[in-house]
């Protein structure tokens, strides 16, 4: 007889409010919330295969867990260092990577924790038996201003990510074949907007597309969909993406019709990302955002409605500008 089994179920019965937490290793992770009936449980692999680049082996992981329960990935505890392990900055380094993996541990489905020192940047192995740190360091302002713009903000949207209703995870695809290095997926809370999350952990160039999810297990059967329709999008001629990139800050605009047809270009430098935010479709019914589609030709900005209005203004502008001249000039 499994102790832990019963265990679980006695938990169960007479304290309903407790969570399971288990430590597990090896690759033991899903039998511990499949088998055992965990609530939550140390996702090793996360650290391990990350931290060496073993992409293929991670993504691989992800998508056995996909096409048997998808729900599993939401019970997985994230982590990029422990006190059993070596530092976060001796595994990852103080680099993009760091954020780099760090993002996706605040993205994916289940629970991030954030390992001693990890956002600080401290150096020293931490003990649980150590009374105090053998090492007099201080926390790297660099890195913790670093956390603050750019995975704090995530971790604020935590409801966006943490489950699995919505998660999809996509095929990057090139040339040559699929593009294991380059994470791809989405989430977003019922009813809400969705969110894409793209991130090349490898020191090389990617470029590839994003096409299709991977498949999934979903009404008793395994199913894989266009990029465009995992977003929602419903395409035609009248209708455009609007998302916000959170690295940049700026506001972009897309033609639906595009991602749906032809899928959504990547093209990932070292270590980058890119972090899509409120992607949401819109319908143009007189046509402002296809001229600001067209003037934009790719760029982004604070605001798209104060680059709409900045567009339609600029007859007026450019009139004014004349008659200035002309008052001027002799």
């Amino acid at each position: 007889v499994e102790f832990w089994r019963e265990v679980v179920a006695r938990v169960a019965a007479e304290a309903p409010d407790t969570l399971l937490l288990a430590e597990a290793f090896w690759m033991m992770e899903g039998y511990f919330v499949r088998t055992l009936g965990m609530h939550r449980v140390y996702n090793s692999a996360f650290m391990n295969m990350l931290a060496r680049e073993a992409n293929g082996d991670y993504q691989q992981l992800m998508r056995n867990v996909l096409e048997f329960d998808p729900q599993i990935l939401q019970r997985f505890v994230n982590f990029m260092n422990n006190p059993d392990e070596e530092t976060a900055i001796a595994q990852f380094g103080d680099g993009d990577k760091a954020y780099g993996v760090a993002t996706l541990m605040a993205t994916l489905p289940g629970l991030p924790m954030f390992g001693h020192g990890q956002v600080e940047g401290l150096h020293e192995k931490y003990g649980m038996e150590y009374r105090r740190a053998k090492i007099d360091e201080r926390p790297n302002e660099a890195m913790i201003m670093r956390h603050r713009a750019e995975v704090a903000p995530l971790l604020a949207r935590r409801r966006s990510f943490a489950g699995t209703d919505r998660f999809r995870l996509f095929e990057v695809v090139a040339d040559h074949g699929l593009l294991p290095d380059v994470f791809a997926y989405a989430n977003g809370e019922p009813g809400g907007a969705m969110n894409l999350v793209l991130y090349h952990n490898r020191y090389a160039e990617a470029h590839g597309r994003i096409e299709r999810t991977v498949p999934y297990a979903a009404a008793g059967s395994l199913q894989q969909q266009p990029v465009g329709e995992s977003l929602g999008l419903h395409g035609g001629p009248d209708r455009f993406v609007r998302y916000r990139d959170l690295i940049t800050g700026l506001e972009h605009l897309a033609r639906a019709d595009d991602w749906l047809r032809h899928g959504i270009p990547v093209r990932l430098g070292a270590y980058q990302r890119r972090i899509w935010l409120d992607v949401v479709e819109l319908r143009d019914v007189d046509g402002r955002w296809e001229r600001l589609w067209r003037h934009l030709d790719g760029r982004g900005v604070e605001r798209l409605e104060d680059a709409l209005v900045e567009l339609e203004l600029e007859p007026l502008h450019q009139a004014f500008a004349a008659l200035v001249r002309e008052r001027v000039e002799p």
